[in-house]
């Protein structure tokens, strides 16, 4: 076998391996939930009292003339109760001496 031969056959072998479909691999896991509100912020940014997001969102302040926003600003979250997936709760265990 010359050694154009050989390479034609490790060509065409990686090109067989790239392009076929990998059958070892199973399906992807599904992603875990993410505890994420109505209002597109985490479950950390609300107030576990109250349930106030105390993210900041950007609202447009400048406009172009054909009413285009060109400059944002910071401003309050308007999401007054979280209403994302429910985390798990939380316990305590006192720590255990021997």
């Amino acid at each position: 076998m010359t050694g154009l031969e050989f390479a034609a056959v490790a060509l065409i072998g990686v090109l067989i391996g790239r392009f076929l479909p990998n059958r070892r691999k199973g399906p992807k896991p599904p992603r875990p939930v993410e505890p994420v509100c109505g209002c597109d912020h985490h479950h950390s940014y609300h107030d576990p009292a109250t349930g106030e997001c105390n993210a900041a969102v950007d609202v447009p302040s400048q406009y172009n003339g054909i009413g285009s926003p060109v400059a944002w600003k910071p401003a309050p979250c308007g999401c007054r109760r979280y209403s994302g997936p429910q985390p798990m709760p939380e316990f305590f265990a006192p720590e255990v001496s021997a």
